[in-house]
């Protein structure tokens, strides 16, 4: 079976979300004025850890040629910073719509309190975790067990894992690669659960959802694998506006085009090439879902040195 679930596809499920994100059609500024700019989209500067700017760049030129061909208005995607910048910069009218991680955008609610979610982006299911996997026959029964061990951590790790692995390890005075005797950056994360199990390393940092996938496709390597510590629940990522700005009738528009965008053809095969099952309405506990994980996961600045209550290994 290939092992290689995709090295870019972080950068494509963003490309997939913005391609389905204009086929409603023309909102209602690029109908009052087709010589307007469009729509700005800003993007947070962890949607592309370790991309370079000149590969941002080539990525979203074809995406703006593909939707000024499919739906003739125009947009812009740009990189936003980090979430609080990006943040700033949605208050301020400088975006018009702004992609977040969950975890980030409850961050930018402390500052910005009116900035509302449009809709929520489900890959994979939710809500999600981080686990760290160890071998079945291992002692290690939370992540300080695991100080001075070796671990896996794939180079397309998703960005809450990494938000609890850097979380954790500062509440035991040092960062991932101080704690760790070695942490590796195996292609993706199967590769990383492999190598927990061939015993070239200790434990392996991954999603929940890729260990159930992994469950499935390796029922037998699965099987000797145990997760040692699981993390609380994170929101998924969301599309984020200031009330106000775009019109109601546009945001409708949008909102509804996503949340059937598994419905249209073309939107749905690239959804389902870029692992992102759909997009869904903000559910009623969205609100609380962001003041839960602000409780755990306070922002950088603020971060305490206490850890976060581990959570159920169930």
């Amino acid at each position: 079976m290939n092992r290689a679930w995709g090295r870019g596809r972080g950068m494509a499920a963003l490309a997939a979300a913005m391609v389905v994100l204009f086929h409603p059609g023309r909102c209602r500024a690029e109908e009052e004025s087709p010589s307007a700019p469009g729509i700005r989209i800003g993007l947070v500067n962890t949607l592309f850890r370790d991309t370079p700017e000149s590969l941002f760049k080539l990525m979203t030129r074809p995406l703006k040629s593909l939707m000024e061909s499919q739906t003739g208005m125009t947009g812009t995607f740009d990189a936003g910073g980090e979430c609080r910048c990006l943040g700033q910069k949605l208050q301020e009218d400088k975006f018009q719509l702004a992609v977040f991680h969950g975890v980030e955008f409850a961050w930018v609610r402390q500052k910005h309190p009116d900035l509302k979610p449009l809709v929520i982006a489900i890959r994979d299911g939710q809500p999600m975790y981080a686990c760290v996997v160890v071998r079945c026959d291992s002692k290690a029964a939370s992540l300080c067990d695991l100080e001075g061990k070796t671990l896996a951590l794939s180079r397309q790790s998703r960005e809450h894992c990494r938000l609890f692995l850097d979380r954790r390890c500062e509440a035991c005075g040092k960062c991932p690669q101080k704690f760790f005797a070695k942490v590796t950056s195996p292609t993706d994360a199967e590769d990383a659960l492999d190598d927990v199990v061939d015993g070239v390393v200790d434990a392996a940092l991954v999603d929940g959802a890729t260990l159930e996938r992994f469950q499935r496709v390796k029922a037998d390597r699965f099987a000797k694998l145990k997760v040692a510590v699981k993390s609380e629940a994170f929101p998924p990522a969301v599309i984020a506006y200031k009330p106000g700005v775009l019109s109601e009738e546009t945001l409708k528009k949008f909102r509804n085009g996503l949340i059937t965008a598994d419905q249209n053809p073309k939107g749905k095969q690239l959804l389902t090439m870029c692992r992102i099952n759909c997009f869904q309405a903000v559910p009623s506990n969205y609100e609380e879902m962001l003041l839960s994980i602000i409780k755990a996961y306070p922002p950088p600045a603020e971060a305490s040195n206490q850890p976060p209550a581990e959570a159920s290994n169930k």
